[in-house]
């Protein structure tokens, strides 16, 4: 998610006095995995397929000395009088597992690896015993691996995969070099962002902060998709993902009016969902979380947890245009984003909305359209592929959109199993590529009165009347 918002303050140093402290987001995800251990559902796993003259001792070593340079990845989540603390060992070393399937026939031999792959990237964590930050080398032929990387959203984030690559980068190539590596110097660590972050949220700035988002979020109602299936009396996070491709014409209009609009793809993209929402929700006022960095210098270089969900509420109206709606989500994202530092649990507490254990407060479906790519992993001797989002069979929210086509990344929609199935989310997807083509295509007439959203609507009200 891109930022409007320009203004950034600098993170310094913590003091002598203040100790390591974890951040809002790291909290929370501590007091979730206590509710529900064992749960997979904050594993980030990142593979990517390695061919060529791999030298698997330099990985090794590089993979020790990024989590040696980064604190928060040797960091473990202890707990003490029911709350987390920070213990940071002065040495720590990923666990770097291997398997070699070389002698398997090719067809078990393709098979066998992607068992692997998926059930490493299901493993859960121990927040209090295990690194977590760990690395599979599977080596599928003579000068063909497959590398998967997997570390807990605790202290990772997709925003720091361009730091992993590059600094893994660094260290494995000195190795085979025989120098040293070069990186910037890290001048501050994850622990002083926290320490900044906990600061900056004087008593003043969150009476303000808690004012806007009471004003911004009260009274806002429940998006309740039609839903295949009842509703669990507790949220399960049991999910899947479905992938889909943008057609080429599609592609090329799209990135035409991206560059006619004087907006971004993430602005465009986000109206064209809101859009896709009413016509299944039938709301004219509507909520979706999306994530935001957070608007300060000085973490360029760290590794961690730093990005914050923010609710966007969009109210539209039957006659407004494309156009009018892209507008909207630029001032609710303006908003948002300028309002960013409270963690979204407080702004749960501000808000008070109703609290049900079946669905996540303020919003139950998530947006994200990253602006950047991920980087390749670039080691002197070996192509790597781009990054490969697997499915890890679970879902934060009851569903989720990211749009990564327009940045060389994969598009899918992430979905509660025990909601949806999966020929549901198959029409969902040919539904949001069919409005979004006659948004961009006529985006000054009322949206309502467009063909594809009509008819979207239509068939839903049909099913509804029939399940009725």
């Amino acid at each position: 998610m891109e930022s409007p918002v320009k203004t950034k303050l600098v993170v310094n140093r913590r003091t002598a006095e203040e100790p390591r402290a974890l951040s809002f987001g790291q909290e929370r995800l501590w007091y979730l995995d206590q509710l529900s251990p064992g749960n997979a559902v904050y594993n980030t796993p990142l593979l990517v397929r390695l061919s060529g003259a791999l030298q698997v001792t330099a990985l090794h070593k590089g993979l020790e000395c990024v989590m040696q340079r980064h604190e928060v990845l040797r960091t473990a989540f202890l707990a003490s009088g029911g709350r987390p603390v920070a213990v940071v060992p002065k040495k720590r070393s990923p666990e770097f597992r291997q398997a070699d399937l070389r002698q398997l026939p090719a067809s078990v031999r393709d098979k066998e690896s992607l068992r692997l792959i998926d059930e490493e990237a299901a493993r859960p964590f121990n927040l209090a015993r295990d690194p977590l930050f760990r690395a599979l080398l599977v080596r599928t032929g003579e000068h063909e691996y497959m590398l998967l990387c997997v570390i807990h959203h605790i202290v990772f984030e997709g925003g720091s995969v361009e730091i992993l690559f590059r600094d893994l980068a660094a260290f494995y190539n000195a190795e085979v070099a025989g120098k040293l590596p070069v990186l910037p110097e890290l001048e501050i660590d994850y622990f002083d962002f926290v320490a900044w972050q906990r600061r900056s949220l004087t008593d003043e700035r969150l009476a303000s902060l808690n004012a806007y988002w009471k004003r911004q979020l009260g009274g806002a109602p429940m998006v309740d998709l039609p839903l295949d299936f009842a509703r669990p009396a507790v949220h399960t996070m049991r999910g899947a993902k479905h992938y889909f491709r943008f057609s080429p014409e599609l592609f090329a209009s799209a990135e035409k009016f991206f560059g006619e609009s004087g907006s971004t793809s993430y602005r465009c993209l986000c109206a064209a969902f809101i859009v896709m929402l009413h016509c299944y929700t039938g709301l004219n006022d509507i909520s979706v979380g999306t994530p935001c960095t957070p608007r300060c210098r000085g973490i360029e270089n760290l590794i961690g947890f730093f990005v914050n969900t923010v609710t966007l509420r969009v109210r539209t109206e039957n006659d407004m245009s494309f156009r009018r709606l892209i507008r909207k989500v630029d001032l609710a994202l303006f908003g948002a984003i300028s309002n960013s530092d409270l963690p979204l649990y407080m702004v749960a507490d501000a808000v008070q909305p109703p609290r049900d254990p079946s669905r996540t407060p303020l919003f139950q479906i998530n947006f994200r359209a990253p602006q950047t790519p991920y980087p390749r992993l670039e080691l002197d001797g070996v192509e790597a592929s781009g990054v490969e989002v697997l499915d890890n069979g679970t879902a934060k929210f009851d569903l989720a959109l990211e749009v990564g086509g327009f940045v060389n990344g994969a598009t899918y929609f992430e979905y509660c199993s025990d909601l949806f199935k999966q020929e549901t989310i198959v029409k969902m997807a040919g539904d949001f590529q069919a409005i979004l083509a006659q948004l961009i295509a006529d985006p000054d007439a009322a949206f309502s009165g467009l063909p594809a959203v009509r008819a979207v609507s239509k068939r839903l009200e049909m099913q509804a009347a029939v399940s009725r």
